[in-house]
């Protein structure tokens, strides 16, 4: 299995990776930016999308509708620190198939990550 990590804070980035690949068996690559992520999801193949809504230029909400406006129906989770209603129910509106906040202790909030990357994974493939 193989995830695209998109947020533009390169140590939570880090962060992010090592606990997943090291505590979950989940393998990521990272890119600091939804325009990056575009490229990215062009050229190779993921199993999920899971971005960071805050970020410069084009938000994690935006990032979605592009993605679904280019018919790329991968899984998306938004991890993100805002944890606004409103944001939450747009997420869900435009595709996400759900929403993590980052909030309280790492371990637990990664723990939570992979199980809702490995649910979707395994509800994909069994489609």
């Amino acid at each position: 299995m193989k995830i695209l990590l998109v947020d533009d804070d390169p140590l939570f980035l880090e962060l992010s990776k090592t606990f997943l690949e090291v505590f979950h068996d989940i393998t990521s690559d990272t890119v600091n930016s939804a325009r990056e992520a575009l490229q990215k999801l062009e050229k190779d193949s993921y199993d999920v999308v899971v971005s960071d809504y805050d970020m410069p230029f084009m938000d994690g909400i935006t990032f979605l509708k592009t993605i679904r406006d280019k018919s790329i129906s991968i899984p998306f989770i938004l991890f993100t620190g805002v944890g606004k209603e409103e944001i939450m129910s747009q997420a869900i509106e435009n595709g996400a198939n759900s929403f993590i906040q980052k909030i309280g202790d790492p371990r637990s909030q990664y723990s939570e990550l992979s199980k809702r990357i490995w649910q979707l994974v395994s509800s994909s493939a069994s489609c």
